[in-house]
């Protein structure tokens, strides 16, 4: 029976770290100036259910965030509470763990959430690879500009996803 507990727990323990998932995120926070901004940032980053960790840094402004393995990730949820805190987000970058998502063209979907390349998928589509994540809440708006063609391109092909988000990503 021992053996049987030990082996179950080894079973569930690698299913749950070599499921496909954001492992972490660095976010440029526009508009912190003091450590209480920071602070009141961090505090609110911490009440989402998915995150393990987060390390603020005033003199960078970024915030970076370790996600608990095996609980889903959204990436809408984590900015909002930048929003929520009363800053902005100048740039969103996560690691997602690619195991054995298939590229539809350039997108794939990971639960409810769909994701699309703005840029040329890499040919080993396997490990970890660092996202930057293109829409006018992630973003600075003049950097948006640049890629505002090509998401309403995909979106007017595409059309709305009927449940999830849909985010657009650059390697």
């Amino acid at each position: 029976m021992k053996r049987f507990l030990c082996s179950l727990f080894l079973l569930a323990y690698f299913s749950v770290s070599l499921q496909a998932q954001f492992v972490s995120a660095r976010l440029t926070i526009i508009g912190l100036t003091c450590s209480a901004c920071s602070f009141g940032t961090e505090r609110s980053l911490r009440q989402l259910p998915f995150v393990e960790d987060v390390k603020m840094d005033l003199n960078t402004n970024i915030a970076s965030v370790i996600f608990k393995a095996g609980i889903p990730v959204s990436i809408e949820q984590l900015v909002q509470k930048v929003y929520d805190a009363g800053f902005s987000v100048g740039q969103v970058m996560a690691v997602y763990h690619f195991t054995t998502e298939i590229l539809n063209g350039n997108a794939w979907q990971t639960g409810p959430d769909f994701y699309t390349l703005l840029n040329t998928a890499p040919a080993d589509l396997k490990g970890d690879k660092e996202l930057t994540f293109v829409a006018p809440k992630y973003m600075k708006k003049n950097e948006y500009k640049s890629y505002k063609p090509q998401v309403d391109a995909v979106n007017s092909l595409i059309g709305e996803s009927r449940s999830g988000h849909r985010y657009f990503v650059l390697w």
